[in-house]
């Protein structure tokens, strides 16, 4: 029952009572058509609702904003409904682009029914349970409300950039072949050397040109052996400032950032570890291929901003999430409270890349250009610059990213700059 029968009653009282009042049936009368309302109504109320549904999605991963589909198909058990509404739950960072979500329908005896719909949504982890049901008679008088169970699940992940070259080249390599120069002679494709022949060498590595000029001896090329490394991913996921839109806005940069590097790193065949940091924490174990990319995705997709942990907790989390003289990638938009963690990570003996989107540059692109706005830019771009030199003075290697840029092309750029560095220390 619901307001409609509780008005339609009220009626039918008033009526009643009024022609008693005035003792004329004429009155009466006016009672009978809401009477029949009534009547019609209490015969084709639902006595149950038996239905079964099964939820249909288009692709168990999709990537943030991009098009997937769900189907929900709805199978009467019962008797026939004259009047039901199926209603699928939606998020709120959920976008209906075609279909609908919910109908309202008449649905006999073992028929079908289906809700068909195309979305778009933004990076998360989207779960259902059910679907809602209400059946009810044509005048919606009588009402009978059942959650129907249809779970299903989408994993919607960061958009990554691809990333065609290798970024990165750590100082410490694991023993096993892999895409990271090793400094060491060996079995890869860039030239190492030259040095004499020794027997079981392949004939095809021989220097001609120099076995040319020195007839009676035989060299041997010799080229850099490559190898795999593990990789730390430390995204920062604190929130800074008041400026709740900028952050975000930032921070979904940043997690697409550390898809992309983590998609290229485990592709290469390195080992992948993952800390997001932030109001909790969510940590994964190194770890190679598919299986490890797709956990690292589903963490990223879950990343949210918050305020609590400070960066001097990580000296705490156990040392296999960073293998001894891992190479660390910190995503953060850099604060100077966390010099001291940075100073530690070094001397623990980890290389540590810090990729740092500038909040500066991308908040003064949305400000006029006043005089007060421009010397406030300037100022914060001092205040920016400080802590960074400090960083590179630790041993830090730095990427001041502004993100209208292309990540790897910024990379590119900031460690070509870093290997001259370390070939003058």
């Amino acid at each position: 029952m619901n307001n409609k029968f509780l008005v339609l009653v009220l009626i039918l009282c008033g009526l009643t009572l009024s022609a008693l009042m005035v003792k004329n049936g004429e009155v009466l009368l006016l009672a009978l058509p809401f009477l029949v309302y009534l009547i019609v109504g209490v015969i084709q109320a639902p006595s149950e609702v038996n239905l079964v549904a099964e939820r249909i999605i288009s692709k168990p991963i999709a990537i943030a904003q991009a098009l997937f589909e769900i189907q929900v198909v709805i199978r009467n058990q019962g008797s026939t409904l004259v009047n039901i509404t199926l209603t699928d739950e939606l998020f709120p960072s959920m976008i209906i682009l075609d279909g609908k979500a919910n109908s309202r329908i008449s649905l006999p005896g073992g028929d079908l029914a289906d809700l068909d719909y195309a979305a778009k949504a933004a990076r998360g982890v989207y779960y259902w349970k059910l679907i809602k049901a209400c059946a009810s008679d044509p005048f919606g008088l009588f009402e009978l409300k059942r959650d129907i169970p249809a779970s299903g699940e989408i994993l919607v992940r960061p958009r990554s950039v691809p990333v065609q070259r290798s970024v990165l080249k750590p100082r410490s390599t694991l023993h096993t072949a892999g895409p990271i120069p090793a400094r060491v002679a060996g079995s890869g494709t860039d030239y190492w050397g030259i040095r004499e022949y020794r027997a079981g060498d392949p004939l095809r590595q021989l220097n001609w040109r120099l076995v040319a000029r020195h007839p009676h001896r035989l060299f041997t090329n010799e080229y850099e052996q490559e190898e795999i490394t593990d990789f730390g991913l430390i995204l920062d996921a604190r929130r800074k400032t008041d400026d709740d839109v900028m952050e975000e806005e930032l921070f979904d940069h940043s997690v697409s950032a550390a898809a992309s590097l983590s998609e290229h790193f485990l592709k290469k065949g390195n080992r992948v570890s993952l800390l997001v940091f932030g109001e909790g924490y969510t940590c994964l174990f190194p770890g190679y291929g598919k299986k490890q990319l797709n956990l690292v995705m589903r963490n990223l997709a879950r990343a949210r901003l918050g305020r609590n942990l400070s960066l001097r907790y990580l000296q705490y989390f156990p040392v296999r999430l960073f293998p001894s003289r891992s190479q660390i990638v910190v995503i953060s938009v850099i604060d100077s409270r966390d010099l001291e963690t940075y100073a530690t990570l070094r001397a623990f003996g980890y290389d540590v890349l810090l990729i740092s989107p500038d909040p500066v540059e991308y908040s003064a692109r949305k400000l006029p250009q006043t005089k007060l706005n421009n010397l406030a830019v300037r100022a914060a771009r001092i205040e920016r610059v400080v802590p960074l030199k400090q960083l590179s003075k630790m041993g830090v290697e730095i990427v001041d990213w502004q993100v209208n840029q292309s990540l790897e092309t910024i990379i590119q750029k900031s460690t070509r700059l870093i290997n001259h560095r370390r070939i003058f220390r």
